[in-house]
């Protein structure tokens, strides 16, 4: 814990070292540790209710240590545009003098006077705040003020004020990212000595983020800040520093976000070691820090360099710091219950998050972003793959509720713009040791195979991956797919899982042709399911059967049905298409767990209808044993043996909860229906009488009983459930019906049982009573569609 300090004498004050922004005035005691700033009673009052009645929110702010009333007044920048840097103590005289004499104009209603731009002194004033001082403690601070907001002025300022700032705004990144660069200090931040001062820093006035930076140029300008090889300072050390500012400033931003407050002209105080040397010993001394207070870390990140608060250890001299980020210039600041919070500085400290991540040959950036948050990703050089997908240069990319990795074999730059819940750069020390070189080789081994059936005019190979629950299968039948279609080939991909759909709702499998790029910004991965709308990629067409269940070993008996009506239209495709006979078959198998009896036998009964001669099983010896045992004297109906190839589970696989799994679900039926953010659709309502339709449901059975269904009238039971179209007759036995294609998916919004009346939302308009309906026991009813 941090030591009470007391407020210090005014003759105990001298002029502040490292002032940014054109702030004027500030002072800071002998030692460096306190900070005084000339301000308003109206800041004072802020920082001291923040303080006693919002504790999280005066932790994103400098402690405040308390206040000071100076023998004289003294002009300071009130956290407005900070136009001009006044020091020298006869011109500071000459313009409280110029104040005072013009005081009585003041008391005018600002709107009736003129406005006078400020020049960096808004006010006299003989009161002043005393801050712990941010650059403390640091050999050689760099400090960067980013000013924040699209709006700098509150709503009692004059209107010409309004005007002005306005303008300013309009002409500055204020206007599209909310935020500017106010100034800042970088240590050897130029080669050119005459560009130094005398402490050799390199300042960067007001001037520069009104003039210089632009909206084009505004990352790179902000990388000099960080790289900085004259001052020992190179990419890695960089990209530490940004990767822990990002993970400060996510924290600042959810705090906000909670929060019912208005700040104008208040600014982000980025602060870090700035002399490279420092900095590899603030690191490595909080790291041992760190070990010595919590024990080994769970992740290899660096310390911010901010006191802990255990009280056992405040007799042990604390690490230097590394970095610190604070919110300050609260001028213009009030809270404001009932109004929602301050999406204008908020703007700021989002766009504020843009970060620029370098990655070298065979590395992988590994983020995950929650529902309801969305990051932006762009490759700015080299080349970068999602799931096997080439990422094109410079195209925005957006991504929400994902966990996910972009991987380079070559090395490539991506600017990332938003703020992930967790991120991660895997640094290999060549392609050999990163997992996904034996995915590479496995597609290497699949093309020879796909090459030499071209020539041969017969079947290509039938891949089942395989392994236990969160082993990465999924993402490898991506990956594997998409370097099969940047080949030239069409492999049949088939879902055998029924838990994620596969162009098509949860609780169905599912076959499609893929002979085009795959979709990376899609929900599933996958691409976009059928729909009237248009597409950024074209369109797959899947073949879809309705499982409705969540687990395969639920009811074993249909989903082997299921399966083997998928291989037999499989079977079908591939002996009418040369292009895709020669391609093969690549399967997503469900998660089996290492003891499941069942879930072998089920794996079994798709190799032998899908006549699959290699198994690939992920992160499972045991599994891969089993398998290589079971099928070691058979072969397929082709008479090919079955190869198994065990390989590991990448380490960047991530749980899934299952909170983060039914949102997916939930996004998928919503977007089925009303499209996402790049292409809107517009379903039709239906009021259908209950004699019009066929509805069908599931009995109810356990595992060693054959489930049968039985039809049912609507009822509110259905109400928020989503039901299969399918491509039966109304007429139709229900054995037949059950096991027919899936035509489409409808969604019951509400159930009128007294007017024997049922709203559904269907994709498209028609008559809905031609073809029957099921209603299976998953997923689960989503939320109200239609409010």
């Amino acid at each position: 814990m941090q030591p009470a300090r007391d407020v210090p004498r005014f003759d105990q004050l001298q002029d502040y070292p490292h002032a940014v922004a054109g702030h004027a005035g500030t002072l800071c005691d002998s030692d460096g540790q306190v900070f005084v700033k000339p301000c308003t009673q109206a800041e004072i009052d802020f920082y001291e209710l923040t303080k006693s009645e919002y504790p999280d929110f005066a932790d994103l702010m400098p402690l405040h240590i308390g206040n000071l009333v100076l023998s004289g007044p003294r002009e300071m920048d009130i956290g407005d545009i900070g136009d001009g840097l006044q020091t020298d103590p006869e011109q500071v005289l000459a313009t409280i003098q110029e104040q005072v004499a013009n005081a009585a104009r003041e008391s005018q209603t600002e709107d009736t006077i003129t406005w006078v731009p400020s020049q960096g002194k808004k006010i006299q004033t003989n009161m002043s705040v005393v801050l712990e001082n941010q650059t403390n403690g640091f050999k050689r601070p760099n400090v960067l003020d980013v000013k924040l907001g699209t709006r700098l002025y509150a709503d009692d300022a004059p209107k010409q004020k309004q005007e002005r700032f306005q303008q300013i705004s309009k002409e500055t990144t204020h206007h599209n990212l909310g935020f500017r660069i106010a100034g800042m200090r970088v240590f050897r931040g130029s080669q050119d000595p005459s560009e130094l001062d005398d402490r050799e820093y390199k300042n960067y006035d007001k001037d520069y983020g009104r003039f210089t930076v632009n909206d084009d140029n505004v990352v790179n300008e902000l990388r000099r800040f960080i790289f900085n090889e004259a001052a020992g300072i190179d990419e890695d050390l960089g990209k530490a520093i940004c990767a822990t500012f990002a993970r400060e400033l996510g924290t600042i931003i959810d705090v906000m976000s909670g929060h019912e407050i208005r700040t104008y002209s208040s600014s982000l105080l980025f602060v870090y070691e700035g002399d490279g040397e420092a900095l590899k010993d603030a690191i490595r001394l909080n790291t041992e820090y760190a070990k010595r207070s919590t024990g080994p870390p769970a992740t290899k990140r660096i310390d911010s360099g901010i006191g802990l608060d255990d009280e056992d250890q405040a007799l042990e001299q604390l690490p230097p710091p590394v970095l610190k980020l604070k919110l300050i210039d609260f001028a213009h600041a009030t809270w404001t219950p009932g109004s929602g919070p301050d999406e204008n500085t908020i703007k700021g400290t989002v766009h504020s998050s843009t970060r620029i991540i370098v990655l070298k040959p065979s590395w992988e950036w590994r983020f995950e972003v929650p529902a309801g948050r969305k990051i932006t990703v762009k490759v700015l050089s080299g080349t970068a793959e999602k799931d096997g997908v080439e990422l094109a240069l410079r195209n925005a990319y957006s991504f929400s509720a994902i966990k996910s990795k972009i991987l380079t074999w070559h090395g490539c730059e991506l600017e990332v713009d938003g703020r992930t819940d967790d991120e991660f750069v895997a640094e290999y020390a060549s392609p050999v040791a990163n997992p996904a070189n034996a995915y590479v080789n496995l597609h290497a081994r699949l093309n020879e195979m796909r090459t030499a059936a071209v020539y041969e005019r017969r079947e290509g190979p039938r891949v089942l991956i395989a392994g236990p629950p969160t082993t990465g299968k999924t993402t490898l039948v991506r990956t594997l797919a998409s370097y099969a279609t940047r080949q030239g080939f069409e492999p049949i991909v088939v879902n055998a899982d029924p838990k994620e759909g596969m162009l098509s709702l949860p609780g169905t499998l599912s076959a499609s042709v893929f002979a085009t790029v795959m979709d990376p910004e899609a929900v599933d991965g996958w691409g976009t399911t059928p729909t009237s709308g248009p597409s950024t990629v074209p369109v797959k067409l899947p073949l879809v059967y309705y499982y409705g269940r969540n687990l395969p070993d639920d009811d074993p008996e249909f989903y082997r049905e299921l399966t083997s009506k998928i291989a037999g239209t499989v079977s079908g495709r591939l002996s009418e298409d040369e292009a895709v006979k020669s391609s093969g078959v690549i399967v997503d198998s469900m998660g089996v767990s290492e003891k499941s009896k069942i879930g072998e036998d089920l794996l079994a009964h798709i190799v032998d209808e899908l006549s699959i001669n290699i198994i690939v099983v992920l992160g499972s010896n045991r599994m891969t044993a089993e398998l290589s045992k079971r099928f070691s004297t058979e072969r397929t109906s082709l008479g090919e043996p079955i190869q198994i190839v065990g390989l590991d589970r990448s380490e960047g696989v991530v749980e899934r909860d299952e909170g983060f799994l039914e949102y997916s679900r939930e996004q998928a039926i919503k977007e089925y229906f009303f499209g996402d953010a790049r292409r809107a659709l517009s379903p039709q309502i239906q009021h259908t009488d209950f004699d019009a339709l066929v509805i069908y449901k599931a009995s109810d059975y356990s595992a060693y009983e054959k489930a049968t269904l039985s039809r049912n009238e609507p009822s509110s039971v259905m109400q928020h459930w989503t039901l299969a179209v399918m491509h039966a007759s109304p007429k139709d036995p229900p054995e037949v019906v059950r096991a027919a294609a899936v035509m489409g998916f409808v969604y019951v919004s509400d159930v009128d049982e007294d007017r024997r009346k049922i709203k559904l939302l269907a994709p498209v308009g028609g008559r809905l009573g031609d073809r029957p309906l099921i209603l299976g026991s998953w997923p689960e009813p989503y939320i109200n569609l239609l409010g």
